[in-house]
């Protein structure tokens, strides 16, 4: 139940919040798009406290839930055959499948954020385009031009640093946040670095669509999400849009 009503919030709060940031025109839609996700977020973590006030403990039931699941899947002969696990015990089966699991219940706060961040974006795109029919509206601008601006990335890397710091002290919730921070760590910078790629290929006078292709290559590659990383943090300390703009000018 808790979880569908976040899911429900996630899908109603950006068509909620956002109409009123595009009539104003004050504020710049990757700055709604982030008070949208502040905003789910927060409701969010409001549902997560009502269950735990209420006594329920909503990691714990998705660990009992995993559990479940990875003793069953642990004695499937399909998914033994496909993974060519017939020499692996049922024990250590069901210990990597909970492993898996695992990383999955801790990314769980960086996944809401994720999926607030898709739905307010989409949802930007959709309403600006309703409203501009009647009067002008700022429309969101080409993802090339997207950036989160040195304010919140250093934030970023300051979060990162200090989730680090707990992790290696370990604190009772090191590892949960260590985990989360790291994920919203790759996700902001890759993002920068695939506007940087973008940019790259607008500047060269490539078709967009190849650009989406190496964007979605690279993002589904270790090594090139990696380079993605880089890229997007090498933009925000030396601007490296701004040496492409001024090297296509010459």
């Amino acid at each position: 139940m808790y979880f569908s009503i976040i899911f429900l919030l996630t899908l109603i709060i950006p068509f909620l919040i956002i109409p009123g940031y595009i009539k104003k025109g004050t504020v710049s839609p990757y700055r709604v798009v982030l008070i949208s996700v502040l905003i789910i977020t927060a409701s969010a973590t409001v549902v997560f406290m009502a269950a735990y006030f209420a006594g329920i403990d909503i990691y714990q039931q998705l660990y009992e839930i995993a559990e479940m699941i990875s003793s069953e899947a642990a004695r499937n002969p399909m998914i033994i055959e496909g993974l060519n696990a017939a020499g692996v015990s049922e024990e250590a089966r069901t210990e990597m499948f909970m492993q898996i699991y695992e990383a999955g219940i801790m990314s769980l706060p960086a996944s809401i954020m994720f999926t607030g961040a898709v739905v307010s974006y989409i949802a930007y795109i959709i309403l600006s385009r309703i409203a501009g029919r009647k009067h002008q509206v700022i429309r969101m601008p080409k993802f090339r031009e997207f950036t989160f601006g040195h304010g919140a990335a250093m934030a970023m890397m300051l979060m990162y640093i200090i989730s680090w710091l707990m992790l290696e002290s370990e604190m009772a919730v090191g590892e949960l946040m260590y985990v989360n921070i790291n994920m919203l760590f790759d996700l902001v910078f890759s993002l920068q670095g695939i506007a940087v790629v973008m940019m790259f290929f607008h500047f060269k006078k490539a078709p967009q669509a190849v650009a989406v292709v190496v964007c979605i290559f690279m993002w589904m590659t270790s090594i090139g999400k990696m380079f993605l990383v880089l890229m997007g943090m090498a933009d925000l300390i030396i601007g490296l849009r701004v040496k492409m703009g001024s090297n296509a000018e010459r």
